[in-house]
């Protein structure tokens, strides 16, 4: 990603989520590794974001201890129990239901849940309203719109 020019690098690690593995073997088996890939990040002058999948509140200092500056997370981390934990350390980069709320979601609920965030993160610099993964194709532009919306009226 370096190579081709990319200015923010990322890794997502499904796989290495409480919902896959126990904390203890994430701490064993993925962040080594996922420390490895943000010190080299770093050595090539790139910030570097790391995404797992599932609930991540079992293992967020973990994550934050990676040595990434941002965590994407996915929607079923509780966005104040992440706030709690990072305290600065790392970006907060989520975590709207992708598919239960941006692409199945009405407008209205896209608005509701894009405010809570923003009032959990008020006063925060270190947050990236975001979707907590990928975005489905299938998502409706006027959801989008609503998040955009409801974040430029806040």
């Amino acid at each position: 990603m370096a190579e081709a020019g990319a200015d923010i690098l990322s890794n997502g690690d499904s796989p290495a989520g409480p919902d896959m593995i126990s904390p203890s073997m994430y701490r064993t088996f993925a962040r080594p590794y996922e420390k490895e890939i943000a010190s080299l990040a770093h050595e090539l002058g790139k910030p570097y974001i790391l995404h797992i999948c599932g609930d991540t509140g079992p293992i967020l200092p973990d994550m934050a201890a990676t040595g990434a500056d941002g965590l994407e997370l996915d929607y079923k981390t509780q966005a104040r129990l992440a706030r709690e934990i990072f305290k600065g350390r790392t970006t907060f980069i989520g975590n709207i239901d992708p598919s239960g709320i941006l692409a199945l979601g009405t407008a209205a609920e896209v608005e509701r849940k894009t405010r809570e965030l923003l009032e959990i993160f008020a006063g925060n610099p270190r947050f990236i309203l975001n979707a907590g993964c990928a975005i489905p194709a299938e998502t409706p532009p006027a959801n989008l719109r609503a998040m955009l919306r409801a974040a430029r009226e806040f």
